[in-house]
């Protein structure tokens, strides 16, 4: 399956590596104020997907900052909830009067 994987990234390289030989030509971008840049059409194709990826990525930083601070949380409340278990455990409940063969609440 990696191998398959492998072949399909390398037919996609090759495939856009084709489109940015053959997009060479000048092309004009006409940005705000008047400004125009002028660039090869691939370049302006990249960088159009670079701000892409960026604004992708600060979209989801702050969910993805959230989610971690969640589950640092979740594993500091289960380091204490199994040392307070492990404490719990070596000290012997010795008196209780309760078997331990008995079906139902244990009042």
């Amino acid at each position: 399956m990696k191998l398959v994987a492998w072949i399909i990234r390398i037919v996609l390289f090759a495939l856009l590596f084709v489109l940015a030989l053959r997009n060479t030509a000048d092309a004009s971008l006409q940005l705000f104020f008047d400004a125009v840049w002028r660039a090869p059409l691939i370049l302006i194709l990249l960088a159009a997907f670079g701000l892409g990826i960026v604004a992708a990525l600060a979209a989801v930083a702050p969910a993805l900052m959230r989610q971690r601070m969640e589950a640092n949380r979740l594993r500091r409340a289960l380091g204490e909830a199994r040392s307070l278990a492990a404490e719990g455990a070596r000290e012997p409940q010795a008196g209780s009067g309760i078997p331990y063969n008995v079906v139902g609440p244990k009042v």
